[in-house]
């Protein structure tokens, strides 16, 4: 219970966004389904999108940051927090930690650190633990082959766990259509506040009762609503607020059985209280003095590490390949484009008059 109630609010508030997943999903060196050819064209963003994108370039851009943060989870009758810290350094250091706390006997923890050599990724659910390493700079090294572009790269980064907060920011902008904004203040801050709700409905799940519809109102434990708190100067996320919506109405939630059927009575229909999901960045400070002794990790000696660097390079190396290929391949087609035009031969001049 713990570990799905983890997967589905960390994932909900995009903040495994920040963590490291293995290998991108997108095979190597293929483009994203958005940019594949049949694709539909991509809306020209709002207003309010376009702050969000601004804010990505911004929070991407900052070399040093320290912060705190936590999250208030009140989704399908659970109630709990995930406190964590998150610092960065120059030459690729990172420190992220989560912890999870509220939930009657059990508690999990992410830890994710790299000096700029290691990336060393811990994770602990109930008993459960997990170590996982990588040698970042070979792959770093990969990565800034020419023959790899910008989205593969921050795609690869992503996935990896060298973005932060501007994956949080990217993630949703990916998934919300934010078509509000306000100015605002948080805290004593001024902030740009925009609002919206889902993009599209791809992935939302209704528990034991498989995608949700497609038009509609989405059921209370699903958020419907979000709301981003940016700062105008330097466009860090301060406070993302999802919730779902208030309904008068009963959601049948019980069981369908292979007749087509609900399983049970009526009266065991529980109303649903609206989720609640609220993100805050605390204590966050710029350019920060932080040692090294913040990013140093050392696993238990009788502890066997899982190293994927291989793996990863192994992919890297396939998506360059791939890569320069498809750059050959163009670069021909359009020579071969050059070279079967028709080629106009200028006329003889007329013969000079032989004087008789």
């Amino acid at each position: 219970m713990l570990a799905a109630t983890l997967v589905g609010a960390w994932i909900a508030t995009s903040v495994l966004a920040q963590t490291p997943g293995g290998p991108p999903q997108t095979p190597p060196g293929q483009a994203p389904a958005a940019n594949l050819p049949g694709a539909p064209p991509e809306e020209p963003p709002t207003e309010a999108e376009l702050i969000v994108d601004e804010a990505i370039k911004k929070v991407a851009a900052v070399k040093a940051v320290s912060a705190d943060l936590l999250q208030d989870v009140k989704m399908l009758g659970q109630k709990f927090q995930i406190k964590g810290r998150y610092l960065k350094a120059p030459s690729s250091k990172i420190y992220l930690r989560l912890d999870v706390s509220g939930l009657p006997g059990s508690a999990g923890t992410m830890l994710q650190v790299c000096d700029g050599d290691v990336l060393w990724d811990y994770q602990k659910i109930l008993t459960a633990e997990s170590y996982r390493k990588l040698s970042v700079k070979p792959i770093l090294q990969r990565l800034d082959a020419p023959e790899i572009d910008k989205t593969l790269r921050e795609q690869i980064l992503s996935s990896l766990g060298f973005a932060g907060p501007e994956a949080l920011l990217a993630g949703v902008r990916k998934a919300v259509k934010f078509d509000q904004k306000e100015e605002g203040e948080l805290d004593g801050k001024a902030v740009w506040i925009v609002k919206g709700g889902w993009r599209d409905r791809t992935g939302l799940v209704v528990p034991n009762q498989g995608p949700v519809p497609g038009v509609g109102l989405l059921p209370p434990y699903i958020p419907s609503f979000a709301t981003l708190y940016l700062d105008k100067q330097n466009g860090w996320p301060y406070k993302l607020d999802l919730r779902g919506r208030n309904s008068t109405a009963l959601i049948d939630t019980r069981k369908t059985g292979i007749d087509g059927k609900k399983i049970g009575a009526k009266s065991s229909i529980e109303r649903q209280d609206p989720s609640e999901l609220v993100l805050v960045y605390s204590n966050v400070q710029f350019d920060p003095a932080l040692s090294d002794a913040e990013f140093a990790f050392q696993a238990p000696p009788n502890v066997q590490p899982e190293d994927n660097t291989e793996i990863i390079l192994k992919s890297l190396d396939q998506a360059i390949e791939f890569q320069a290929m498809q750059k050959r391949t163009e670069a021909a087609n359009a020579a071969g484009s050059v070279l079967q035009q028709p080629i106009e031969v200028p006329a003889a001049p007329p013969a000079a008059e032989i004087p008789k």
